[in-house]
């Protein structure tokens, strides 16, 4: 739905529609305006969610006609163009906020206060973004995943937001740490190194968790992009790596000064870091011949360098800590120094063996649906390309295939071959009995006929622009529209109308095999169809002689009708000829 080219879009001639179209283009500018802004909360087929939850145009238009009917002008639905903006501006700027912080605590804490200055405004914007993204989401809808249901009650989004660990593990992300960043220097010294390792120890487990919701937000981006389900997967642990090693570098390079600066048992050398360090333009050649501590003189050097050349030789210290190649040595037999060592060892060890566990099931994962979809379209491009077919006919088989699987592959007669046959007529009754109802030639029918006549429909997919049904040609099946939009044109091209969800067409056939058709069919989106052959429906009824005999009654006295309304094939209630 959401590929269609706007040269490509059907172009509706219906008079009805002509008319709205003519007055929206009337309208004065700033009615247009605010009508786009209040567009932005609807439902929107752009959206990469909208596809797999709502299957059709109708679909959609139900949904916003529900929103806008019940519920408060100030709610967005959860796959609206405003729900899919944010969360990409919400993606970078989480991942700017949450690099952001460790690199300042870490290597600006002693640079000049117009440096600080500076990432400390450019981090308070991004957390007043995420204050607005925060308050956006107690008027944005949610799924409920069980279920699939889309909640829009104000009353319970709020409720949902506002559960005590939710709402605290929200909070914690866009507090203002950076503001402590003007009194971290002088914390480090009065405060003593614990309290300073305690406040970086909270920085960094409150914020490495948030790679998940990072996750979350990234998550729009490929699908908007169409990207498979693995490479995204590929992606997100390369984010996930290089946010961890990150937040690590930053760590292992702060954690060793706040050990060196316990004041109880401060040495000469440590004093002469710490003045240092306070200085705007410090005098290293001269500091460096006063010390012989080594770890004093390595970050004596480090003053007298790039903050970038300090962030990249700490990212390599600590690869190979993680990686067990090396052993850091510059907090000599610090106690602490033993226990973040042996943890950053196991962290590293560990992460760097689960990587290409979950990038190898990646390319083996015979039970997940996503994986097997992604198979099945490698599949298909192999196919194309050694058949040589168009790109366009590629396009429309990826389309297909798309379109009745949803990213979710499945056998479907492998798991209906599972069940029994009493099983297998529950499933498509439930699937299915809201269209065979609805018809009204199967009214008052026996649930038992039903069930057979449920039985024998097939599904098919069309693709937009598809002919379902030529005028002209002799119809041999009935047609029920699960999901999608068809139009139905006269023979002589005027458009009479559109059917949606739940629609049926071509009944006639039923009863008269080779009955002519009087009305063209062609899909507006991709629709999910399913056929009942003529065939099928006999040997379901014909045992039953005086169904058959009422259906074949109700049936004739509908073409009768028909017939009457002949002259007036332009309206509108002419359009149910096309049933034919």
């Amino acid at each position: 739905m959401r590929h269609k080219l706007k040269e490509n879009r059907h172009i509706c001639t219906i008079e009805q529609t002509r008319i709205s179209q003519a007055e929206n283009r009337t309208l004065p500018r700033h009615v247009k305006i605010l009508r786009a802004l209040q567009k932005l909360r609807l439902a929107s087929d752009q959206h990469p969610s909208t596809e797999k939850h709502l299957k059709s145009s109708y679909q959609i238009i139900k949904e916003n006609e529900r929103l806008q009917q019940c519920f408060p002008a100030f709610i967005i639905h959860p796959f609206s163009l405003l729900r899919l903006y944010s969360d990409v501006v919400v993606f970078i700027v989480m991942n700017l906020h949450l690099m952001l912080l460790p690199f300042a605590f870490s290597f600006l804490a002693f640079e000049t206060r117009p440096t600080r200055h500076l990432v400390e405004y450019i981090d308070l914007s991004l957390c007043v973004i995420l204050v607005v993204e925060f308050a956006l989401t107690f008027c944005t809808g949610f799924v409920v995943l069980e279920t699939n249901e889309i909640v829009l009650n104000p009353r319970k989004i709020f409720f949902n937001r506002l559960r005590p660990f939710r709402l605290m593990y929200d909070l914690l992300l866009f507090f203002p740490y950076i503001l402590l960043l003007e009194v971290f220097d002088e914390l480090i010294v009065e405060a003593g190194a614990e309290a300073s390792l305690v406040f970086v120890s909270f920085l960094y487990l409150c914020n490495i968790a948030r790679f998940r919701d990072s996750n979350r937000y990234f998550s729009v981006i490929p699908r908007s992009l169409d990207i498979s389900q693995s490479k995204m997967r590929i992606v997100e642990v390369i984010m996930n790596t290089l946010y961890v090693l990150h937040w690590t570098t930053c760590l292992g390079y702060i954690i060793p000064v706040l050990l060196k600066v316990d004041s109880s048992a401060r040495t000469s050398d440590e004093e002469e870091l710490l003045a240092a360090m306070h200085l705007p333009q410090p005098n290293v050649s001269a500091a460096l011949e006063k010390v012989a501590n080594p770890f004093v003189r390595v970050r004596l050097t480090d003053l007298d360098t790039s903050t970038a050349y300090r962030y990249l030789r700490s990212m390599m210290i600590t690869l190979r800590v993680g990686l067990a190649s090396s052993e850091k040595k510059d907090i000599e037999e610090h106690y602490v120094y033993h226990w973040i060592m042996w943890l950053v060892m196991f962290l590293g060890w560990l992460w760097f063996n689960y990587v290409p566990v979950v990038l190898c099931r990646f390319f083996d994962s015979p039970e997940m649906a996503t994986d097997q979809y992604d198979k099945f379209m490698a599949n298909l491009k192999a196919f194309v390309y050694n058949k040589r077919l168009s790109a366009t006919l590629e396009r429309k088989l990826r389309n297909n295939f798309a379109t009745r699987f949803r990213t979710r592959y499945f056998d479907e007669e492998m798991i209906m071959g599972l069940f029994p046959s009493n099983l297998r007529s529950s499933i498509r009754m439930e699937t299915c009995r809201h269209l065979v109802a609805s018809v009204d030639l199967f009214k008052n029918l026996p649930y038992f006929i039903l069930t057979d006549i449920v039985n024998c429909l097939q599904l098919e997919v069309y693709l937009r622009d598809d002919v379902i049904i030529a005028a002209g040609s002799y119809g041999d099946s009935m047609y029920f529209l699960a999901a999608g939009t068809v139009a139905v044109y006269a023979m002589n091209g005027k458009e009479l109308g559109h059917l949606t969800d739940g629609a049926y067409f071509g009944e006639i056939s039923l009863i008269r095999r080779n009955q002519q058709r009087t009305a063209n069919v062609v899909a507006l989106e991709a629709c999910e169809i399913y056929r009942l052959s003529h065939e099928d429906f006999q040997n379901v009824v014909k045992p039953h002689a005086y169904l058959l005999n009422r259906i074949r009654k109700q049936a004739e006295q509908r073409l009768a009708m028909m017939k009457r309304k002949k002259d007036k094939m332009y309206g509108k209630k002419f359009f149910e000829a096309f049933l034919q």
